[in-house]
């Protein structure tokens, strides 16, 4: 029997079509058969792939535009939906239904104390297949002047909006796609991870939230002070700093790299840095070594451990941000709008009796440090955690705080038994979610697409959550200028916590892959 490709191939592209158009069909008639009693459906729309979404007739928030969606990677379903949490807030949701769906839906997160929909982490979802949801955090832009006076908006954003996407995102993708039989995941880095899924990735989370922001008050006025004063450290005393680190710790990990492997074996002895006479160029005095110091320890009140300080590093990049004599907005809008509601609190009123305050009172619950995972364990969930070890603006160190206290609230000090369902990777030489001198992309966005679960953590939590397979170390790569297009400078696998890397390669610089170790630190 003779095959007729030629007739075969255009059959094959009539019910391709076909299909399509059937999808389309289906999408358009979600509004009709997708009614619920508190869900309002605002738009639906089909997007076949390689289309856009043209945001500026929408009326995207202006503060948000960083959070447009790239285009379209496979044909979907947008579905947009109004949802009223309370009698004065309601959350925007978005479900991304992709025509060629994996059985899964995706939750994704926002980041700082933004109301944007995270589109570009939408598209990645839908890519690998994900029925993918996002909400704007019970508020559009990115400033907390939404919260100022109005605590079921604060509500929203701490707590309510991700959970009320994961429920509607749950309900919409079963009514959608016929199945009530599929896996539930959450991506986020910074402000996100923390609902009821199969799978959560949490990069960077900000755990301890009234505490990071008071460590920006704490830091700005009550260690460093004005640029005028006598503790302040300016741009090229913090390089100084910078330089001893590396002079000092660089090669403790078997690499001059440039990189700190484990940020934790980096114990800066400062008597190098000391000016021995007043005015020297090249060295720090008595007060800016003292405030220097206290960066890097631990901010106490009383008998309260408050937050637990800056990691080694990246001191170079302190003086541009909460390290500056500029107040970071997060402090500002912090306090005025949700710890004080208070339109004239200025940073230079700030001490640390405040600090103690925020966090005793907890306004809208933002604080998420509850050690206790007991519940989400038992029935089933996993959790991959990252975090990055050269992240100024929210450090490392509090995640190891908190995998520590899950460590002895959860399994009582057993690292083997935290293991089998919550897993921490401190991520080296990387910025706040992503870029920096270290192997720094790990999947973790749509960046650049990685296939297998050692590159990518979004799969490999599901390659965990559906064949059991945990994570060992999370393979990162790092681009020429952090653009893929570029091509690869190195690969290198982070290891999973406890454990620290450890090189004994071929090439002096760090570059051989096989070279670095995973060893008990």
């Amino acid at each position: 029997m003779r095959t007729h490709l030629p007739l075969l191939l255009s059959l094959l592209a009539d019910l391709a079509v076909a299909n399509s158009k059937s999808f389309e069909s289906k999408c358009n008639d979600i509004a009709r058969d997708m009614q619920t009693g508190y869900a309002t459906i605002n738009f639906v729309q089909y997007l076949p792939a390689g289309s856009t979404i043209n945001h500026t007739a929408e009326g995207l928030n202006a503060t948000c535009v960083s959070s447009s969606a790239p285009p379209m990677p496979v044909a979907l379903c947008r579905v947009g939906l109004h949802v009223p949490t309370s009698s004065s807030s309601y959350v925007l949701i978005e479900a991304w239904l992709p025509e060629k769906w994996e059985s899964r839906l995706l939750s994704t997160g926002n980041s700082a104390t933004g109301g944007c929909i995270d589109y570009p982490q939408m598209a990645y979802g839908a890519s690998f297949g994900f029925a993918t949801v996002g909400t704007n955090n019970g508020h559009n832009g990115s400033s907390a002047g939404a919260f100022f006076h109005q605590p079921e908006v604060l509500k929203d954003f701490s707590w309510r909006a991700l959970y009320t996407g994961a429920v509607i995102g749950k309900e919409t993708t079963k009514k959608f796609y016929d199945c009530e039989d599929f896996k539930s995941y959450h991506i986020g880095c910074s402000t996100s991870g923390r609902q009821l899924f199969d799978g959560i990735v949490s990069g960077a989370p900000v755990i301890n939230n009234d505490g990071l922001v008071s460590w920006y008050g704490y830091a700005l006025e009550t260690v460093l002070g004005a640029n005028t004063s006598d503790s302040y450290l300016t741009p090229e005393n913090w390089k100084l700093v910078h330089e001893e680190v590396q002079k000092q710790c660089d090669a403790l990990d078997g690499a001059a790299d440039g990189i700190l492997e484990d940020t934790r074996r980096c114990k800066l002895d400062s008597k190098p840095l000391y000016c021995l006479t007043s005015n020297r160029p090249g060295c720090l005095s008595t007060p800016q070594v003292f405030a220097m110091e206290q960066i890097f320890s631990p901010f106490v009140y009383g008998n309260t451990y408050l937050h637990p300080g800056a990691a080694h590093g990246d001191e170079t990049s302190f003086s541009e941000g909460i390290y500056s004599s500029i107040p970071i907005t997060f402090l500002v809008e912090g306090f005025r709008f949700i710890f004080y509601n208070d339109l004239s609190w200025e940073p230079s009123r700030f001490t640390p009796l405040d600090a103690l305050k925020v966090v005793q009172a907890n306004p809208g619950d933002l604080h998420t440090f509850n050690p206790n995972l007991t519940a989400f364990r038992d029935r089933g969930g996993k959790i991959l955690h990252w975090h990055e070890q050269s992240d100024a603006l929210a450090s490392v160190r509090n995640s190891d705080w908190y995998y520590d206290l899950v460590l002895n609230t959860t399994t009582s000090g057993n690292v083997a038994s935290l293991d089998e369902f919550y897993r921490y990777f401190r991520i080296s030489g990387t910025y706040h979610c992503g870029g920096g001198p270290g192997a720094n992309f790990i999947g973790q966005s749509g960046l650049a697409r990685k296939e297998k679960p050692e590159d990518n953590v979004l799969l490999a939590i599901v390659d965990w959550v559906e064949k059991g397979t945990a994570p060992e170390y999370v393979r990162g790569v790092k681009f020429v200028d952090d653009e893929p297009e570029k091509g690869v400078v190195f690969t290198r696998r982070h290891c999973k916590h406890p454990l620290t890397n450890i090189y004994n390669g071929r090439a002096g610089n760090g570059t051989d892959e096989d070279g670095w170790r995973c060893v008990e630190k």
